[in-house]
């Protein structure tokens, strides 16, 4: 068989008792017809060779932290054919290669043990994002990013991978072999199953965390926070966000800012930053304060990672960071411009205030500016084929999050509705493009546009990929796979 762990998964499955998948949310999920755990590429192999004559429908998937439907696996009978969940969790081999500081690491690593594995050898990464709860390929391979005017995303990172296609067999990717059209791969070339990342040696970060007041005009106050993103090389900026007022029954403009910003230090006498992170609701932002750590944990929060699993609605916007100021402006007005529609989904606040639940306030808009350097990786959101001849090649991102005060999916499904309405307002006039694992609704022809090499990934899917196994409706609809719409109908 395929190994012995995934014997009581299959032996369900056989039983009819699918394998149900949520994201990290709870709120997405899928019911596929098992799910598969090899012990290692051998095993994984022989499973994926034996069901291509069978057409099985595959999705791998990391920690499911992911907003928007991505990575969900295609629901047993939304076809003709099974489908299986594959986790890689057992792909832990680990090599370093001390003389030049790269690494190869298998598919289940995720950060928050890598990390700490890179450390005992003296080396971190050259950037994260703000967590350490996702596999390190599911997090690069999607898009991924931190903050800096010159830190790139996660997958530029990746210097080579071994992926498997959907015949089971391995294809060695490297800068000689398309590496730009597979690191931002979406689950939708092949398993991947190990990567070589460029690491560096450990240093460390002074970070600094500042409150301030920001004028009262919206025009005045993205103007201020362009500027802010002028000064400071890499930076964080909480806010402006929006109250909702209960008694008004409207959103309230709040213009303070929390800004975070990091420095270079050759101050190695204390790592606090780790203790006292305020990132992800692991505490309160809203106070001024310095610390020093080594810089994986002075950028990303340590376990447990994240503090708040409620829903949200979320999504995050990549535009020229020349755009940032009049595109600030018009999101910040029109999602502001929406408060009458959000009044019906405010009943539950009176139980909630009388239980004296601690929660956000429903329906209140939290707003993240941050700040990403461009790249040539075909599917990055950051991508700088189609840039104005002066453009800096440096983009800004517009992180958007309604936050609930209880877990209620027709208040989600409207959050859904208002974030995708937002490309179709702005998308063109400021060269919008939207996270991969975050909401997005947009279709193939605006796919097209902010993705000039759409078409040349598009053949080399259909090479990885020629029965249409590792794809989902989503990627379908998003990515233009016409010739998959067939699976579906």
């Amino acid at each position: 068989m395929f190994g012995l762990k995934p014997a009581l998964f299959l032996s369900l499955a056989a039983q009819g008792l699918a394998y149900r998948w949520f994201n990290w949310q709870v709120d997405i999920t899928c019911e596929a017809t098992g799910f598969f755990v090899p012990d290692n590429k051998t095993d994984l192999a022989g499973f994926v060779k034996h069901h291509y004559p069978l057409k099985t429908m595959l999705r791998p998937v990391g920690n499911g932290h992911g907003f928007g439907n991505l990575t969900t696996c295609v629901n047993d009978g939304q076809t003709e054919r099974d489908s299986y969940v594959l986790s890689l969790t057992n792909l832990k081999d680990l090599h370093i290669h001390e003389s030049n500081h790269t690494v190869t690491f298998g598919g289940g690593w995720d950060l928050v043990d890598l990390i700490p594995a890179l450390h005992e050898h003296g080396l971190q990464v050259h950037n994260l994002g703000s967590e350490k709860v996702q596999n390190y390929i599911g997090a690069a391979t999607t898009g991924t990013h931190g903050t800096g005017k010159s830190n790139q995303n996660l997958a530029t990172q990746i210097l080579g991978m071994r992926i498997m296609d959907a015949k089971g067999d391995i294809h060695v990717i490297d800068k000689d072999q398309d590496l730009d059209a597979f690191r931002i791969a979406i689950g939708a070339l092949g398993i991947i199953v190990e990567v070589t990342l460029q690491a560096e040696p450990l240093s460390f970060l002074k970070r600094t965390n500042k409150v301030i007041e920001g004028p009262s005009n919206i025009t005045k106050l993205y103007e201020f926070i362009a500027e802010l993103g002028e000064k400071y090389e890499q930076a964080n900026i909480n806010g402006p966000n929006m109250v909702w007022n209960s008694s008004t029954q409207q959103l309230v403009p709040s213009t303070n800012l929390t800004v975070v910003y990091w420095e270079e230090t050759n101050f190695t006498g204390v790592a606090n930053c780790s203790l006292d992170f305020c990132s992800n609701d692991c505490g309160p932002c809203n106070r001024d304060y310095i610390c020093y750590d080594y810089k994986m944990d002075g950028i990303a929060t340590t376990p447990p990672g994240i503090c708040y699993r409620g829903f949200m609605g979320q999504f995050e916007h990549f535009f020229p960071i020349e755009n940032l100021a009049e595109a600030g402006v018009d999101y910040f007005n029109y999602a502001m411009s929406q408060g009458d529609r959000l009044g019906p989904y405010q009943d539950i606040k009176d139980v909630l205030d009388a239980q004296n639940v601690a929660r956000y306030e429903s329906d209140d808009v939290t707003v993240i500016t941050r700040f990403v350097k461009g790249d040539d990786t075909w599917l990055s959101p950051v991508n700088k084929y189609g840039l104005k001849p002066n453009a800096s090649g440096i983009f800004a991102t517009l992180e958007y999050s309604w936050m609930p005060s209880y877990n209620n999916f027709t208040q989600q499904w409207f959050y859904q509705e208002l974030a995708s309405e937002f490309i179709p307002k702005f998308g063109e006039t400021y060269d919008v493009r939207p996270h991969w694992n975050k909401m997005q609704f947009h279709n193939e022809t605006y796919t097209s546009t902010i993705f000039p090499k759409m078409n040349d990934w598009l053949e080399i899917q259909e090479k990885m990929d020629p029965q249409c196994q590792f794809v989902n409706p989503f990627m379908i609809n998003a990515l233009g796979i016409d010739r998959c719409q067939a699976v579906f109908e």
